[in-house]
């Protein structure tokens, strides 16, 4: 009954210990509170990201975040960076990098374990018969068995022998059973500095997978502005497309009052019906683009089946604000990306994980020592423990390994060479890094001279095609005057509407390529 008091006193002390070191973490802000220092290094605008938009939620959470009536471009952002399984997909790795760093913490700390062996031993050979003595003649019958202690062992000899030999030359084969159960306890006092450098690596890649979550969510918003944009462009053309169909119709109805009348031919009539249809036929095109592009915004959003509702509408291109049509200066959009972009951040911080992992393989030239001890029982035959059956010990172990045939040389160049391949993806990325901000810039650079020089020009196609126009029905201008009119109005439109897409999409894109998420930093200027 002691030792059942024993045994369960230490099952109740190990018992949470182990299934709290089980826990799941459920969400993005346990791990951030459980894993504080490990954060600590992480940048205030980093961590004031990560947490922005809450908890990650599912499609049909989603469906219930949309508004009634019109679909705004933040909350689309919102919206897909909490429901797109890309950004379940990066917090349920920066969750398990996070029980990394426990795993690495219970290096310090010693091991307890419980064992129980059973052993059934059904023959033994007579040179390892554990009561066998030596080869010598003794009587077959002791003497005296009070007072000899030979006699005692010749007679338990004799018992255990076969009926037939004096001398057992095949064994025993009588089956006997043994049974061990321990509790042992192992503790690594000194390794060499490993256990600091593989916990330092661990917090630097959970920190570079905080940086990767960040990532996947910039390059979400990204995506989600590509396809909005791409919604607002179809709407622009549709509003090119249609209008020009009405004109067209127009044209037509009243070139063939002109042919009633025999001022017009058939072929003027044919040539209006020719520009109806093809107006028409853009019209379709512009159907397509948009309800394409919701269909991209809906997968992005993680909204179920990829379905925007009918009804929901996006908000239309507004006009142009003072601080959009502002060129930024480039150093300091620069200076950004190389401080926060979260991909230049994460191989940052892999590097360091590298550098530690170079630290750990030199630690492999210094010894060990690790403490061991044991408590348990020893009982042949029942598992009925007393306390003369109990056994104990403690130990010591320094191990030192002077020569591994170069195995460790071997690890440390190759721990150097993973460092210094990360050092070379590092550099690629900022020279990467800075050629998109610069491209960016040059993108809206252009679109705004784009705009400028759109706007003007459709004023002037505007103005003639309205005296084409009445030049035509005076019968003083062309139908072909008329067409090329026509057609350059519409190409200055569409121009334009595509000159102020690009605008919004260079400024999203120089957006991104500081890492901002879709956020404006009011020193950096823009809209």
């Amino acid at each position: 009954m002691r030792i059942r008091v024993i045994a369960a006193t230490i099952f109740v002390s190990v018992g949470p210990l182990v299934n709290g070191c089980k826990a799941p973490l459920e969400n993005l802000q346990v791990v951030l509170a459980r894993h504080a220092e490990a954060m600590a290094d992480v940048d205030e605008a980093s961590q004031e990201r990560l947490t922005k938009y809450g908890d990650p939620i599912l499609g049909e959470q989603a469906k219930t975040l949309l508004p009634e009536d019109v679909l705004s471009l933040t909350q689309a952002r919102s919206i897909a960076v909490r429901a797109n399984p890309d950004v379940h997909a990066a917090q349920a790795r920066l969750q398990a990098v996070a029980e990394r760093i426990v795993e690495a913490r219970s290096r310090y700390y010693p091991n307890i374990s419980f064992a129980h062996n059973f052993t059934r031993t059904f023959h033994t050979p007579a040179s390892r018969n554990r009561l066998s003595t030596s080869l010598q003649p003794i009587p077959f019958v002791p003497s005296d068995v009070a007072s000899n202690s030979i006699a005692v062992t010749s007679l338990l000899n004799a018992v255990r022998r076969p009926l037939f030999g004096l001398i057992d030359v095949d064994g025993d084969s009588r089956p006997f059973s043994e049974h061990s159960t321990a509790f042992s306890s192992t503790w690594t006092l000194f390794d060499g500095f490993i256990r600091e450098a593989q916990l330092m690596a661990a917090k630097y890649l959970h920190q570079a997978s905080a940086h990767s979550l960040l990532d996947v969510q910039r390059l979400i918003i990204q995506s989600v502005d590509a396809a909005y944009y791409q919604v607002q462009l179809a709407g622009e053309q549709l509003r090119i497309a249609t209008a020009d169909e009405v004109f067209s119709r127009e044209r037509y109805e009243e070139t063939r009052k002109l042919q009633e009348a025999g001022r017009a031919t058939s072929a003027d009539v044919d040539n209006f019906r020719i520009r109806v249809l093809t107006a028409q036929a853009n019209v379709t095109g512009a159907i397509g683009l948009r309800e394409t592009g919701r269909v991209v915004l809906a997968e992005l959003m993680g909204l179920p089946l990829a379905i925007l509702p009918p009804d929901l509408a996006l908000s239309p291109l507004a006009d142009e604000t003072k601080a959009e049509m502002a060129l930024p200066d480039v150093e300091p959009w620069l200076a950004r990306a190389m401080r926060h972009r979260p991909d230049l951040l994460q191989l940052e911080e892999v590097l360091k994980s590298k550098t530690q992992d170079v630290r750990g393989a030199r630690g492999l030239y210094m010894p060990t020592v690790t403490a061991s001890a044991s408590w348990g029982f020893d009982r042949s035959e029942t598992l009925r423990y007393t306390i003369d059956d109990q056994s104990s010990a403690a130990g010591m172990e320094v191990r030192w390994e002077l020569y591994t045939a170069g195995r460790r040389e071997a690890l440390i160049r190759g721990a150097q060479s993973a460092r210094a391949e990360a050092a070379a993806a590092l550099n690629r990325l900022r020279l990467s890094v800075a050629a998109q901000v610069r491209r960016a810039i040059i993108d809206l650079n252009d679109a705004q001279q784009q705009i400028r020089l759109q706007r003007e020009n459709l004023i002037t196609a505007s103005e003639n095609r309205r005296v084409v126009r009445a030049g035509y029905s005076a019968g003083t201008e062309t139908l072909n005057r008329l067409n090329e009119a026509q057609r350059d109005f519409i190409t200055a439109d569409a121009d334009l509407a595509l000159a102020r897409i690009r605008l919004r999409q260079a400024w999203s894109d120089l957006r991104t390529s500081i890492g901002t998420n879709g956020t404006d930093d009011p020193a950096l200027g823009g809209p």
